[in-house]
């Protein structure tokens, strides 16, 4: 009758420490939608092709944005699903850079935060905003 007791706490430690382990990787953050750990150098904006200091953009699993406008680093939240996204709280650094730079990156910094749609066209991604502007995204590679 000794034994019987230490049984009882034992069992219940198991099944305590299953339940644990159960909820615990419940808990496991899902990505948003398809574009959640991807990275994107933007070849063009408006139809315009980047030719200095190229944009990026890497969407993460826990929807937050980031990347290089071309001069200065941004961040952010995103929501994307089916087709639908919205770029929320962008913060991006103050540095200058030449006039042309600027330029572009204001002009990536518009899309961005007015856009509304995206979608991939081959390996490509494209972003478009409510006023009809567009980025045209391609994989980034490490």
């Amino acid at each position: 009758m000794g034994a019987v007791p230490h049984r009882i706490p034992l069992r219940l430690t198991a099944c305590m420490s299953a339940l644990v382990a159960a909820a615990c990787a419940s808990l496991a953050p899902a990505p948003s939608s398809d574009l959640a750990g991807t990275r994107w150098a933007v070849r063009s904006i408006n139809g315009q092709p980047t030719q200095i200091r190229t944009p990026s953009v890497e969407f993460a699993v826990e929807d937050r944005i980031a990347g290089g406008g071309g001069c200065n680093r941004y961040s952010g939240v995103y929501e994307a699903a089916d087709g639908a996204i919205a770029v929320r709280a962008l913060g991006r650094t103050e540095m200058a850079c030449d006039t042309p730079v600027m330029r572009q990156e204001d002009a990536f910094f518009t899309v961005l935060d007015d856009a509304d749609r995206y979608r991939r066209d081959g390996e490509q991604l494209v972003i478009t905003a409510e006023d009809g502007g567009s980025l045209v995204l391609a994989p980034l590679t490490l």
